[in-house]
């Protein structure tokens, strides 16, 4: 594809027009999750969380050691966000953006209902992180829509 056609797919088609704070949440994705996606920094990155929450004598649970099932999950779900990280820095199109947009609201709703449901509150620094993302990029893609 040539860069007139794709200039001209992004007059009629703002969905591959990069949106701004796309790149940037997609940095802190990568930075955030990437420790998540092996079974062997998994642990690490989860145990790190434990003396903090005794140390603030947060409310909740601590989180728990992981067995070998939900140690899998968590890093197929580490190596799928860092995926998906990698691949809106390369191509921080609306598109893609959009998505993931949606998708920072879903996960600030599973953090809130673990929240609810007694998990540390730990927890509360990740959820942080999502709405702030949800809202600037969500500010990006109305931006575009404006223009």
């Amino acid at each position: 594809m040539t860069t007139t056609s794709v200039r001209t797919r992004a007059t009629i088609d703002d969905s591959y027009t990069p949106v701004r704070w796309g790149r940037a949440g997609a940095v802190y994705d990568l930075i955030v999750t990437v420790g998540f996606a092996t079974p062997f920094t998994a642990p690490l990155l989860l145990a790190l969380t434990r003396p903090l929450h005794d140390a603030l004598d947060l409310p909740g649970a601590q989180v728990p050691e992981l067995d070998p099932a939900a140690l899998m999950f968590t890093s197929m779900f580490g190596a799928a966000v860092t995926m998906w990280a990698i691949a809106r820095i390369l191509r921080p199109e609306a598109r893609f953006i959009a998505i993931d947009t949606v998708g920072r609201a879903v996960f600030s709703l599973w953090m809130i209902w673990a929240l609810l449901n007694g998990q540390s509150a730990t927890i509360v620094v990740f959820l942080i992180g999502e709405v702030t993302w949800f809202i600037l990029q969500l500010s990006g893609l109305l931006r575009l829509r404006r223009h």
